[in-house]
């Protein structure tokens, strides 16, 4: 009974010294793989750019091995002590850039090279902090209390590997791992709307951009014209000088005359145009007024001028009159005529030589009223 006592007394002690020697074998690997190229080793996070997937205490494990887009990887900073966690985001042939999950942009390129492990496992903090302090605490009272009665060898190596890892978690909090290992200088693509137009004849709008940067035109995508409601494909649209042309169909206009109620009108041009980095969603409106004809006499004729972007009906009457032989004026003859003025377009009026005076009287209908409109033209040079 007494020799299985002893058997089992000695069991324990060898298995206590063959674990304080592996704990503390492994323990120094570990902590030399920090300044060593070693195939695993692991490391604490202590920034917040790779929150929510890493948090401060984490423990990242790293092997060597391949690695592709999207793994988590260690990239060697200013030196292999300082380390930085990041995702690879883009692999080349020789370069790799990183990125931080909670960054507002990637890290610069960095060689293969510099990329020491590739993390295939993540210890939450809550999973290893709580238990790992109340076992050291536990231990080392024991160990520490051994020691005052007399230490064994092997409780002498357990408390010099409660030593290292008291001194290993210290080296990682205080050798943090960097959130960034450089100032970024984030540069966003960015374009500004400089001015929105319509042409003189109305026929095309235009929307003229300016301080692109970053940016490489691809394509329109797709435009469309909204008036009062209704949607409008334009026949022509494309991309030019830093300009969107759009051609404006006469339809657009003819339905927002038909429900115009005052001079005041407009549209929405709506797009989606293409870069080679970005997408651009444009919306802008376009007011103008409805105007009257314009009525003018040009020596002996009369013009008459259509401001609008719509066809107008205009009835014309021609009132001749000439001295009588008392010196009065007399009424000759009328001429009637109508005629449909064009968008944005000039008519003529040419009296003939039929008394010594005319009155050129035009009459339209202007946003529902009756509009009438008087010039007088003398025929016999003065």
């Amino acid at each position: 009974m007494g020799s299985l006592n002893m058997r089992v007394k000695r069991l324990k002690h060898n298995l206590t010294r063959f674990t304080g020697y592996f704990l503390l074998l492994a323990f120094i690997l570990l902590a030399l793989a920090r300044f060593i190229d070693f195939p695993i080793s692991f490391f604490m996070v202590s920034g917040r750019s790779m929150e929510p997937t890493l948090l401060v205490g984490d423990i990242v494990i790293g092997v060597k091995g391949n690695y592709t887009a999207g793994d988590i990887v260690v990239v060697e900073g200013v030196n292999r002590v300082n380390c930085i966690v990041h995702r690879a985001v883009n692999i080349t042939g020789r370069t790799v850039v990183t990125k931080g999950d909670a960054n507002p942009g990637p890290d610069n390129p960095i060689g293969r090279e510099y990329v020491l492990y590739k993390v295939v496992l993540i210890v939450p903090r809550l999973a290893w902090i709580p238990p790992f302090l109340a076992v050291l605490f536990i231990l080392g009272f024991r160990y520490f209390r051994g020691l005052l009665q007399g230490a064994e060898i092997g409780r002498t190596l357990l408390t010099v590997v409660l030593f290292f890892s008291i001194f290993h978690i210290l080296t990682m909090v205080m050798i943090p791992i960097f959130h960034v290992h450089q100032t970024i200088d984030v540069k966003r693509p960015s374009i500004v709307l400089r001015s929105t137009s319509v042409s003189e004849d109305y026929r095309f709008f235009k929307a003229v951009y300016g301080s692109m940067r970053m940016l490489e035109f691809a394509r329109v995508e797709w435009v469309k014209i909204n008036a009062t409601g209704r949607e409008f494909i334009p026949a022509q649209y494309f991309f030019e000088n830093n300009t969107l042309v759009v051609s404006v169909p006469p339809e657009v206009y003819e339905v927002l005359y038909a429900n115009s109620s005052s001079t005041a009108s407009g549209f929405h041009v709506y797009c989606k145009i293409l870069f080679d980095k970005a997408s651009l969603y444009g919306s802008y409106p376009l007011t103008f007024s409805w105007r009257r004809i314009d009525v003018k006499v040009v020596n002996d004729s009369v013009t008459v001028f259509n401001p609008n972007p719509v066809a107008f009906n205009i009835s014309f009457e021609i009132q001749y009159y000439d001295l009588d032989k008392f010196g009065r004026l007399n009424y000759v003859c009328s001429e009637r005529f109508e005629n449909v003025l064009q968008p944005v377009s000039t008519f003529t009026v040419r009296p003939e030589k039929k008394g010594v005076e005319c009155y050129v009287i035009i009459r339209y209908v202007f946003l529902g009223r009756s509009v009438m409109d008087s010039k007088k033209v003398n025929l016999v040079e003065d």
